[in-house]
């Protein structure tokens, strides 16, 4: 059985022992022990915290990545499987520098501790995993992944574009795996959201927001400021517009020849971004003549899938694909504005 997992991905330090807060870990995440430290995530953090941050693209040495990491080690775990099998990511720009401390990371035994009593358990518990192995590969490698070996199963060429919150992900995808010339990263959907807060600005005290808390907003389409619903839609539309003539119609210029137009006839958008309908009509509109525009399933879950559908390759390529009841199959993506994991396991 395969399943995805979503949470925030910010978190906040915290000195308060919550009673009953929320209906189950998901909800009420919180980390404790960590580094002599508690710690509230995801969800947890924005409705109890009040500065819920994260860095923006963050290596495995940095305190967010490690929690958010050990977070979605706890749910990989399904309550029963203590070994794990885990393929991550970074963007194309990131991966040579972080990979390999993403592998030291992850790898090995972890001794995690959280506070069941946010969701109504006892206390806190302690849980062992064991990640047995790790492979850290790009993220744009994630989204090819989940196209061609998910429910598409596309066996010919086509353009790729993950709009992420951090990073936009670009490149061109034949079967024997992507043209490297075409592979690029530019900035991610944060930059229409900063265009965002510097209109909403102008008219509105914002109370000292952090840039996820603002980003959440932008998902909504409102802001509640004074006690009064403040609706957004029309300024997004504009940032967004912004964002794809100065960011992503430039850089797909930039890489794409006009001999890579004659290898496909297709784009597939994966990531947060393409939930955006009015960003998804701007890529319609400039390509409407030479490429087929498709939107992936719930495409925030694109990288996720991929690298769980990574890992079970892993382990038939190593043989040690035994699909028991205590070891699972994850994909890990630790965006920056949601974290998924994607788990296969043999548990129903």
């Amino acid at each position: 059985m395969k399943r995805s997992y979503v949470f925030p991905s910010v978190f906040e330090e915290t000195l308060v022992d919550y009673p009953k807060v929320a209906e189950n870990f998901i909800e009420g995440m919180k980390i404790v022990n960590f580094n002599q430290h508690d710690y509230l995530i995801g969800n947890m953090a924005l409705s109890e915290g009040t500065s819920p941050h994260k860095l923006l693209n963050s290596s495995a040495q940095e305190l967010d990545y490690q929690l958010l990491a050990l977070t979605s080690l706890i749910i990989a775990t399904q309550g029963t499987s203590n070994k794990l099998i885990i393929t991550t990511g970074f963007p194309f720009i990131t991966h040579p520098i972080f990979k390999k401390g993403a592998v030291d990371f992850y790898l090995g035994k972890h001794q995690v501790s959280f506070d069941t009593r946010t969701f109504g358990g006892p206390g806190v518990e302690n849980i062992s995993v064991n990640v047995d192995t790790v492979e850290v590969i790009t993220e744009i490698d994630g989204c090819i992944k989940a196209i061609r070996e998910g429910q598409f199963a596309e066996k010919q060429n086509f353009f790729i574009g993950s709009l992420g919150f951090g990073t936009f992900e670009l490149a061109l995808s034949t079967p024997a795996g992507i043209i490297h010339r075409t592979a690029h990263s530019e900035k991610g959907i944060n930059y229409a959201v900063n265009i965002l807060e510097n209109e909403i600005q102008k008219h509105y005290y914002l109370n000292l927001l952090t840039e996820q808390q603002i980003e959440r907003a932008f998902q909504r389409g409102f802001f509640v400021i004074n006690r009064r619903k403040v609706d957004i839609t029309e300024i997004r539309k504009r940032a967004l517009t912004s964002y794809y003539n100065e960011v992503i119609s430039p850089a797909m210029r930039k890489k794409f020849t006009n001999e890579d137009f004659s290898k496909t006839t297709k784009l597939y958008l994966a990531g947060g971004g393409a939930m955006y309908q009015e960003l998804v009509n701007l890529f319609k509109e400039e390509f409407q003549d030479i490429l087929e525009i498709i939107v992936y399933p719930e495409p925030y879950l694109t990288a996720s899938e991929g690298y769980c559908l990574n890992s079970i390759s892993l382990a038939r390529t190593n043989n040690i694909l035994e699909i028991k009841d205590n070891v699972a199959y994850v994909g890990i993506d630790l965006g920056n504005s949601n974290t998924v994991v994607t788990v296969y396991t043999n548990n129903d």
